[in-house]
């Protein structure tokens, strides 16, 4: 397709002041869309061009008030890409610390899309697309949490799709590997990134604008036909 696919159209993307967000955040902008990003900063910013509003997802009432802002905002994309993920042996993990974790990833996406779902019943058409991860089909040691709540989120979607899709609105759950992130970098020493790329059977990392592209691509006009799915985007290593 050619021109601007989501010209006309708002989008939310939560988590878009870095990393995959901020790719994303950028490619449905160029793509057209009229964009808001969240991040956990008043002081936060997108993108250029994509407006800014600061949300605690652990928060009730911070998440309550973004909530009211998305159904103000009526957008006709949602992509709730926002997540945490605190690696901790299984034993260790605190009632606390697991709520935390499933409140951004889990819970965060379930109220943010109960907030987009008007505009898109009204228009009749939408496009959901959440964040999972490759945690959800292959998890490591001190990643309960995190496996927990990327698997909630394919949960939720499922039964979103079920409800919305003969209203027109499709909901999809992209899985990203392992990416080239400040997230990722902050969390490996460059000889165990160097082991990661190794062990994927394309060889390297995923950049964030190649995630970028396959969302967009679902959360646009061309994906007439997508609901209910977790795709993996993992340079294929989960399955090869």
């Amino acid at each position: 397709m050619t021109g601007s696919p989501l010209e006309g159209r708002r989008a939310v993307v939560t988590g878009g002041t870095r990393g995959i967000g901020w790719a994303i955040a950028t490619r449905l902008r160029d793509d057209g869309a009229e964009v808001l990003t969240t991040g956990t900063s008043p002081d936060g910013a997108g993108p250029e061009g994509c407006a800014y509003r600061p949300v605690d997802f652990t928060d009730l009432d911070s998440t309550r008030a973004f909530c009211g802002a998305v159904r103000d905002f009526a957008p006709l994309v949602l992509i709730n890409n926002a997540g945490v993920s605190k690696p901790e042996s299984f034993a260790e993990i605190s009632p606390e610390e697991f709520q935390r974790v499933q409140d951004i990833n889990l819970r965060g996406t379930l109220m943010t899309t109960q907030a987009a779902l008007p505009s898109m019943r009204v228009a009749e058409w939408g496009r959901i697309v959440s964040l999972g991860s490759i945690r959800q089909q292959i998890s490591l040691a001190g990643r309960a949490s995190y496996s927990a709540a990327k698997a909630g989120v394919d949960g939720l979607t499922i039964g979103l799709a079920a409800e919305v899709a003969k209203e027109g609105v499709l909901a999809n759950v992209v899985a990203p590997g392992y990416i080239d992130t400040e997230m990722t970098t902050s969390m490996y020493a460059p000889d165990q990134i160097a082991a990661l790329a190794a062990s994927i059977p394309i060889g390297r990392l995923a950049k964030p604008e190649e995630i970028a592209a396959f969302v967009a691509w679902l959360a646009g006009p061309e994906n007439s036909y997508i609901s209910g799915q977790t795709l993996f985007i993992d340079g294929g290593i989960t399955r090869v």
